[in-house]
């Protein structure tokens, strides 16, 4: 309890320090928001209306491109992905971008990645949402929303992996900035992200034509009065809601920024402003300050096995910070964020929170670093001294004894849990009301979400449905990776008023022994 208390005191300090510092970076007007991070450890460097959540348009991409590097793992030779009648004719009417895909096509997957990069192609898009969504559109949404999750970012929904605006489609740049770190590591992307030749798309098995792909950014070709040399990569965006969206990695003498921009009124609008602000950020931000560990320590329970194990120790590592010109080591705290025990098995989440103090030249915020955990080789090695292996109480192979109807509610429940646990915690349960196995290994399942009241609904399902339908998005794409095949998922909610003082209806939904 301390140690949380700790981290909420840390936290609230953190916004006061936001409220009452000024503006440190560029003040724009013809662009609503902008962020700019250090690419190495995420910490902001300026901003302004970075967590305003605003339409991408096509720099949605960014995160459509690194899902499909991270499961090609860089082996991209050989793959090839096969146009669906969806990944054309869903954007009928809509005026995209795209580079004339036909239904039954057979695309090389660097040539899908080149297309959709290069060219911002939205049927390229299309087809490598269904490479890395389980063969569907939908699946390859769900899977762009539970990695957004993944992230930790709170100010992003996907509604479609092109950038077409729609009410339920939305991101910060804050968060769209940590996307592209996230993308950086991804096999290939980086390759794909910086690529400034033009690309050549041969023929394919139904299109005789040669396809060409020539960079788009004007801040990238050289011959271009907007030319930006620093610009290393970039996705640029533009829909009428959304006006212009930016994004780009740049970097200058060994210093490397992700810089995003959101909502400039006009193309020179955008130019103009994002050359404000890697000028600025380049000129104050030089070189970088390494900060030796402060030698916190502080110990942590490690419990496995339905009891304590021990104790490990969890220090500051030191870190190599981005600080702006007049900014020392002496304006940095450091503080450890630990979890009440560490679960011997799951992510250990421990951090160093490092802390700048900028004042006048910096922003004031804090980034996390993994802490360094020492003495758990020692406390398993000591561990396995008294462990006796028993009999194998399961069949190879076997991860519950649960029926999978029932699984398939809890995951439901999950998604609930972690996205209404503040305003929801408890009152909710699921009921599967059909589970349908069809001959093509299809799974059709109907779920109930029950709440006790009437305002309870209204939460779950959010404005215009978009809580339930990101609730359905995050429990599909976990229920096809346990199930293994596509499943088509539908959810209610309904009303039963204290429904966890009824010991039927508790039995009844599956929550007693």
């Amino acid at each position: 309890m301390k140690k949380y208390l700790a981290a909420l005191l840390t936290a609230l300090l953190l916004l006061c320090m936001a409220l009452s510092a000024g503006a440190v970076g560029p003040a724009l007007t013809a662009t609503e928001a902008y962020c700019i991070l250090d690419a190495d450890t995420g910490l902001v460097l300026a901003q302004q209306n970075m967590n305003e959540e605003l339409h991408p348009a096509s720099i949605t991409k960014v995160m459509t491109l690194g899902l499909a590097c991270q499961k090609a793992q860089g082996n991209w030779d050989g793959v090839k992905l096969t146009v669906s009648h969806e990944d054309v004719y869903s954007l009928a009417g809509t005026d995209s971008s795209h580079i004339a895909l036909q239904e039954g096509e057979e695309v090389p997957l660097q040539d899908a990645l080149y297309g959709t990069m290069i060219a911002s192609a939205n049927d390229g898009a299309n087809l490598l949402a269904e490479y890395f969504g389980g063969g569907t559109i939908e699946g390859g949404v769900a899977a762009m929303n539970a990695q957004v999750e993944a992230l930790g970012l709170e100010h992003t929904h996907f509604a479609n992996p092109h950038g077409i605006s729609n009410d339920d489609h939305y991101t910060s740049c804050y968060d769209m900035a940590q996307i592209l770190r996230w993308a950086l590591e991804q096999p290939g992307f980086e390759t794909v992200f910086t690529r400034n030749e033009m690309y050549t798309m041969q023929p394919t098995n139904i299109q005789p034509v040669t396809r060409y792909f020539s960079q788009q950014d004007k801040m990238r070709l050289h011959y271009s009065r907007y030319y930006i040399p620093a610009i290393l990569g970039s996705k640029i965006g533009y829909t009428n809601i959304a006006r212009y969206s930016y994004v780009c990695l740049a970097e200058q003498n060994g210093v490397r920024l992700i810089c995003v921009t959101m909502q400039s009124q006009t193309k020179p609008d955008k130019y103009s402003d994002v050359r404000t602000l890697l000028e600025d950020a380049f000129a104050r931000f030089t070189s970088y300050t390494d900060l030796p560990a402060k030698g916190l320590t502080e110990e942590l329970e490690v419990v496995g096995g339905g009891g304590t194990l021990g104790r490990v120790t969890v220090t500051d590592p030191g870190v190599r910070l981005l600080l702006a010109d007049g900014v020392t080591a002496q304006d940095v705290s450091v503080s450890l964020e630990l979890p009440e025990r560490y679960v011997l098995g799951a992510s250990p989440e421990v951090y160093a929170v490092y802390t700048v103090s900028g004042g006048d030249k910096q922003e004031s915020v804090s980034v996390r670093i993994p802490a360094v955990i020492t003495g758990l080789d020692e406390l398993l090695d000591e561990f396995k001294k008294y462990a006796v292996e028993g009999p194998q109480l399961f069949p190879d192979g076997m991860t519950t004894d649960q029926p999978d109807r029932q699984v398939v509610g809890e995951i439901v429940r999950e998604k609930l849990l972690r996205n209404l646990d503040k305003e929801i915690p408890h009152g909710t349960a699921v009921e599967i009301t059909r589970f349908i196995e069809r001959d093509d290994e299809v799974i059709e399942v109907d779920a109930t979400i029950y709440c006790e009241k009437a305002s309870h609904k209204g939460i779950i399902i959010g404005k215009n449905g978009a809580m339930l339908k990101k609730i359905s998005s995050m429990a599909r794409a976990d229920c096809e990776k346990f199930m293994g095949t596509k499943v088509f998922l539908t959810t209610w909610v309904k009303v039963k008023e204290n429904w966890r003082d009824s010991d039927f209806l508790v039995r009844n939904f599956g929550y007693s022994e």
